[in-house]
């Protein structure tokens, strides 16, 4: 019988107001460990979340996590407000971070960064969902000291903020799985397959997602490359997609350490996450509820 890869999904959770094309908006659960985790038990794995909330992080969606099998011992809980974020989605398939140019967004970041649990040994593998570089070196020397191989995911925002040390980190990782925007921003005088490429030089295998056309895949310090198309799919919501598809990888490839095998399971999880809104369709219990449904209940208080 096949033991289930446990994993830690270290990152953030959020309260979420999601805009989409339709111009409606919805408040959800959101954030990439969120996401990420939920990804990985898609695939059996035995997950913890690792992150940090506000004491206005809904009840019901930390029961709706413990319900879906997440362990929630290393998720604490602090005075004041949780992250949170604005998202837009354009008609166009474009997305649009508004919080990025917010400084309370950043501070929240600050105050939510995830506290590591002691001890990583118990772990198959260690899942760095976006965050500060800072908090991504501490990240991959405490997986060092327990010997434990890191998937990591980036961020715009992170990178914008740092590109430097974010790639001085690199050579640590056993898998790097940014969108090609983001190696955009790693690498600005690249095209999208040879920064790729240029990353798995320095050592990890990458996974570069591409949205609906799927994954440009190197594996680490070979140069061997291929395309993995992405399933079809019917795009309801396409938020948090890509950080599930990091931690359905995470659950593969801790178990075969094969990307070949790995990153087609992974993004057949992607393709399911946007036939739902927000996380509902990897946890029917984080259905989100329209924003002027929320406004109206508030009023008629």
């Amino acid at each position: 019988m096949t033991v289930a890869p446990r994993i830690l999904i270290a990152g953030y959770l959020s309260l979420d107001e999601v805009t989409q094309a339709s111009g409606e908006t919805f408040r959800q659960a959101g954030g990439a460990a969120l996401y990420a985790a939920l990804g990985a038990r898609q695939l059996g794995a035995d997950v913890d979340l690792c992150a940090s909330v506000g004491d206005d992080f809904p009840a019901g969606w930390v029961d709706a996590l413990r319900m879906a099998g997440v362990g929630l011992q290393h998720v604490s809980v602090r005075s004041g407000v949780s992250r949170w974020a604005h998202i837009v989605h354009a008609a166009n398939g474009t997305r649009r971070s508004e919080h990025f140019a917010d400084p309370r967004w950043w501070e929240t970041g600050r105050d939510h960064v995830p506290r590591l649990p002691g001890d990583l040994t118990g772990y198959d593998a260690v899942v760095a969902c976006p965050m500060p570089t800072d908090a991504l070196g501490d990240l991959l020397e405490a997986a060092a000291l327990a010997a434990r191989p890191v998937i990591a995911d980036l961020s715009e925002a992170f990178v914008s903020q740092d590109r430097q040390a974010v790639l001085a980190l690199v050579p640590s990782l056993a898998v790097l799985a940014p969108s090609r925007e983001e190696t955009r921003l790693l690498l600005p005088n690249l095209d999208d397959d040879a920064s790729a490429c240029c990353l798995a030089a320095l050592g990890p295998a990458v996974v570069q997602k591409r949205g609906a056309e799927g994954a440009f895949c190197v594996e680490g310090g070979t140069g061997a490359a291929s395309r993995m198309p992405a399933p079809e799919a019917r795009v309801l919501d396409p938020t948090g997609a890509g950080d599930a598809t990091v931690g359905a990888l995470a659950a593969a490839w801790a178990s075969t350490r094969d990307l070949a095998d790995a990153v087609p399971v992974a993004l057949t999880i992607g393709a399911r996450t946007v036939s739902g809104q927000g996380a509902s369709a990897l946890c029917s219990a984080l259905a989100p509820t329209p924003l002027h449904r929320i406004n109206q209940e508030a009023y008629s208080r």
